[in-house]
């Protein structure tokens, strides 16, 4: 036989021997089949639904149904099959809870029925067993419907193996019962800006029938409760988020009942906070809900927080325009000049507490328009009070003329105005270019004016009324000083701790969105400097200490600052400007309210260094 004869047999072999194979395949199966598993010669039991298995339950129906399905795999079924279903011990299912990491508990086996001998008929595949349980009965306590019930059953038979992996079945007991829970799982923010603050705390009804939401079946009521542990939740919030939150205190609030009537998916419970009973502080109240006055409803084993505080919220004021504040108080009144805006010359504003400003009127009209030269309009105002009248300083200028900018003053007997007999104080010629954004201080005796707008920021000092440059005997200025270098203006000072802090504005102002405004501080131990940062430098070479700064998201171009404000508990706090973007808007400049943070090396700062959207409101006992 030759070497091709010899291959064509071998080849037909070897497609015999495949098929041959491929018959076997087909005709034993094998156990992991799922195609057809009657065609397997062995027989096996198995369970239809094995494993961990929810069995969805209401606590109102009279009885709930599961249908176990039971099938025999292989043969051709012409004998009867027994079998039989058996219950787990604690010990298997205390075993199953440790390497789950779960806490199942034996559902008593007296709160069901199941027929536990299973039988087959000849010729018959698959069986059926019903397991009946009665979820009013099992669940007769509220606090049972929280376990997690199981029934574990394990399938057992002497005629026939088990498929391997799906004999075990542990039916878990979901039950889905009407429950009230709270609307939100947000944290509700309380602002007690009233004698008496009433506040919503909202609940929802979790309630199906047929799997459809519906109203309440019930007339029914529940409690906010503080729960016994309220201390140690709010402790445990506060480690978790970094937060400062006290626990409201008992007496200073009441709860009100949640009541819910036939149809009503919503209700709500009334939290009623005294202000004079609270201090000005960050507190919390952690409420759950309890006391339900029905059986076939659940309250949600949840905590709500609420946060509580008297606040306010940035910007302080929107009207018209607030640039540059300068800020005064009038036994117990606040009152705030603002830059110019269109025919506002320097608006005026009041308040008691610093947070809610109302316009008054403008400081200056037609009949005491000033006589200045270079046609200028109202920037940057300074009120004060001197020798028993009230005196205005505000720049009078040009949008970018530096060369035509002066500080002027005028007077009045009456913080509302109207002031009068404007005069020139600091002119161009004698003091430089940009003498404008013009501040006040009085310190040892001496009535200082310090001024200046990127042209560097320069002193002087005044008389006595303050109505004047000081002078000497040849008329010249008996002082004319530069603090800071070319990269400041909007001076504002502030004596503490045996330091004078100069705060100033740098970067871009009123370009909107592009806007680059910023505070920045350097200080000194003497009025006149030198002022420095911590590193000891200079501020006459432009360095300095970062104070505030806007972001992209909201506050652009944060600057110019009034002098800074002590409420009645000690805390600083300062008045500025600045820009807001609202979507694709940008508005302003508005007057911001923030509080000032210290160093524990005693420089100032704004708290992120960001302006605040709120925060607690000043202290004012009198207010």
């Amino acid at each position: 036989m030759n070497n091709k004869s010899i291959k064509k047999n071998i080849l037909k072999i070897s497609t015999m021997c495949l098929l041959i194979g491929l018959f076997l395949f087909i005709s034993c199966g094998s156990n992991d089949s799922g195609e057809d598993d009657k065609v397997l010669t062995k027989q096996y039991l198995s369970l239809k639904s094995y494993g961990l298995t929810d069995f969805k339950v209401t606590n109102y129906s009279e009885e709930e149904t599961f249908s176990l399905g039971i099938k025999r795999i292989g043969g051709t079924f012409t004998t009867e099959l027994n079998a039989k279903l058996e219950t787990w011990s604690k010990e298997e299912l205390e075993a199953y809870n440790k390497k789950e990491e779960v806490t199942y508990i034996l559902l008593p086996e007296t709160s069901y029925s199941i027929s536990k001998n299973v039988s087959f008929a000849a010729g018959a595949d698959e069986t059926t067993v019903e397991i009946k349980v009665n979820p009013t009965e099992i669940f007769s306590k509220q606090e049972d419907l929280l376990k997690d019930y199981v029934i574990a059953l394990k399938l057992k038979s002497d005629d026939v193996e088990l498929r391997k992996g799906q004999s075990d079945l542990l039916l878990r007991l979901v039950v889905d019962y009407a429950r009230v829970g709270f609307t939100s799982t947000e944290v509700d923010r309380v602002n007690v800006n009233e004698a008496i603050t009433n506040f919503k705390i909202m609940t929802s009804l979790d309630y199906k029938v047929n799997g459809v939401i519906s109203g309440s079946n019930w007339d029914f009521s529940c409690k906010l409760k503080v729960p016994d542990n309220a201390a140690e939740l709010v402790a445990a919030y506060n480690q978790k988020y970094k937060s400062n939150y006290e626990l409201l205190p008992q007496g200073s609030y009441t709860l009100g009942d949640v009541t819910y009537t036939v149809g009503s998916k919503e209700a709500e419970g009334m939290l009623t906070i005294t202000r004079n009973a609270i201090e000005v502080k960050y507190y919390m109240l952690p409420l759950t809900l309890a006391n339900i006055s029905t059986e076939s409803v659940l309250c949600n084993d949840e905590v709500h927080y609420a946060t509580i505080g008297q606040t306010y919220s940035n910007p302080i004021i929107t009207h018209t325009s607030a640039a540059d504040p300068t800020v005064i108080n009038v036994d117990g009144t606040f009152y705030l000049y603002a830059t110019q805006t269109g025919s506002y010359w320097v608006p005026v504003y009041s308040s008691k507490d610093l947070v809610n400003w109302k316009y008054e009127r403008t400081a200056f009209v037609n009949a005491y328009k000033p006589n200045l030269p270079g046609g200028g309009t109202f920037w940057a105002p300074e009120i004060r009070y001197i020798n028993g009248q009230y005196v205005l300083y505000y720049s009078w200028a040009k949008l970018n003329g530096a060369n035509q900018s002066y500080t002027a003053v005028a007077v009045s007997d009456n913080p509302l105005g109207p002031f009068k007999d404007s005069k020139e104080l600091l002119g161009n010629e004698e003091f430089g270019s940009n003498c404008i954004d013009q501040f006040y201080i009085e310190d040892g005796g001496k009535k200082y004016m310090f001024y200046g707008s990127f042209q560097g920021i320069y002193v002087t000092e005044l008389t006595d009324d303050g109505l004047s440059v000081k002078r000497d005997a040849a008329n010249n200025p008996v002082l004319k000083k530069k603090v800071c270098g070319n990269a400041y203006e909007g001076v504002n000072i502030y004596k503490k701790n045996g330091f004078y802090y100069l705060l100033a504005s740098i970067g871009s102002c009123c370009a909107g969105e592009n806007s680059t405004y910023e505070l920045v501080v350097g200080r000194s131990q003497n009025i006149l400097g030198p002022y420095v940062d911590r590193k000891n430098v200079d501020m006459i070479n432009n360095s300095w200490e970062s104070v505030l700064a806007g972001n992209i998201t909201k506050w652009i171009g944060p600057g110019h600052n009034a002098i800074i404000v002590q409420d009645d508990a000690g805390t600083e706090w300062m008045v500025y400007h600045s820009f807001r973007k609202i979507g694709t808007q940008f508005t302003g400049r508005h007057g911001m309210l923030d509080r000032l943070q210290w160093s524990d090396d005693g420089w100032p700062y704004v708290k992120g260094y960001v302006p605040s959207d709120t925060d607690l409101i000043p202290v004012f006992y009198n207010k």
